[in-house]
């Protein structure tokens, strides 16, 4: 049987297209819009859809029909032990690393490339950067890792192309980070925000750049791992050893100051041979002769569907509450009677 082997190919190709995501994605941002790198990503999934039809008409014509096919039932769950629910809860509890990855760039921004300066080296003219600010003060911090210093302008700068910063007001109160949209090209290119867009684009491109070593490290030991898992077998022992690696791993990244590539290759390793020991666990509890659950398919429609209402609901939500969710950017006159919406009892 290699069923963990299979399983290790499968991760070998999503991850290396978690890769190919966490290299472009960035650059398309960066060089053109984040409008566009979405439009990019609504394009590759288009072509996933694709993919999943062909796969249903090559399925269609491969199939080989079983003689007797029962109807599924709710009793049919009698047939599952408590190892098969053992192993449900420990994939859903390692599911929980996937949303992770997709927030841990600003983790990672904020930790090593694009930490918050001193208080005298966090603003153009004021500080250390009283004179001059077109290089790094040598009393302030490195950048990166820290951040550029903001732009002397005040916070209701409001501008329509790069040039109308020459407009704006230098008094306090100052403009904030979040107050600075660098994906708007009046801001990107502005002649007083430009060196700190630069840094910033610079910093994210480079922590999310980091984050493709967890998946590079799987595209190429995930098939390895799960011929090793095949050769030798051990799935709990070694599902237990790569869970404690996944531990270790993510408390590296929250309490020590150690490199981010060290944790995120351990992550990678540890997830290479959970997913190959837990995927294949499941095949081994129940002989090919006997009955399972068939049209389990189903199942995984009825979730999509469910995630779907939720969708739903969160966008009445959203509007209920006067799209608080739907801002680029924060209001710049916050009413002081708006409650905030996770807040609310009601």
């Amino acid at each position: 049987m290699e069923v963990a082997f299979v399983f290790g190919l499968s991760n070998s190709f999503s991850t290396f297209s978690a890769v190919l995501n966490y290299k472009w994605s960035p650059w398309i941002a960066d060089h053109y819009n984040v409008t566009t790198a979405l439009w990019v990503g609504a394009g590759v999934c288009g072509l996933s859809f694709v993919a999943a039809l062909l796969l249903v008409q090559i399925d269609k014509k491969l199939h080989i029909a079983s003689e007797k096919s029962e109807a599924a039932s709710i009793r049919d769950l009698k047939l599952l032990g408590w190892l098969f629910w053992l192993l449900a809860l420990q994939s859903l509890v390692n599911s929980c690393i996937g949303p992770f990855n997709n927030t841990a760039t600003s983790v990672f921004l904020e930790r090593d490339y694009f930490q918050q300066p001193p208080p005298l080296c966090q603003r153009c003219g004021l500080g250390y950067y009283n004179v001059y600010c077109d290089a790094v003060s040598p009393h302030c911090p490195n950048v990166p890792p820290f951040a550029w210093p903001l732009p002397l302008l005040s916070k209701n700068c409001s501008i329509t192309s790069p040039f109308d910063q020459f407009q704006c007001s230098k008094a306090p109160p100052y403009i904030l980070d979040e107050d600075i949209n660098c994906d708007d090209v009046s801001w990107r290119e502005g002649p007083f925000t430009h060196r700190y867009c630069a840094t910033k684009s610079q910093a994210a491109e480079t922590s999310t750049s980091s984050l493709s070593y967890n998946p590079m490290v799987q595209t190429g030991l995930a098939p390895l791992a799960g011929w090793l898992v095949d050769l030798f077998g051990k799935r709990p022992m070694l599902s237990l050893v790569a869970e404690v690696g996944v531990a270790v791993a993510h408390a590296a990244i929250n309490y020590s100051q150690v490199t981010v590539t060290v944790p995120l290759l351990l992550l990678g390793v540890s997830q290479c041979f959970l997913q190959a020991s837990m995927g294949s666990a499941f095949p081994p509890l129940y002989a090919h002769y006997d009955r399972y659950i068939p049209h389990v398919q189903v199942l995984f429609v009825g979730f999509g569907v469910a995630n779907a209402l939720l969708g739903v609901a969160l966008v009445a939500m959203d509007r209920a509450h006067h799209g608080v969710l739907s801002r680029f950017s924060p209001p710049r006159d916050m009413d002081l009677d708006h409650k905030e919406p996770f807040l609310e009892a009601s």
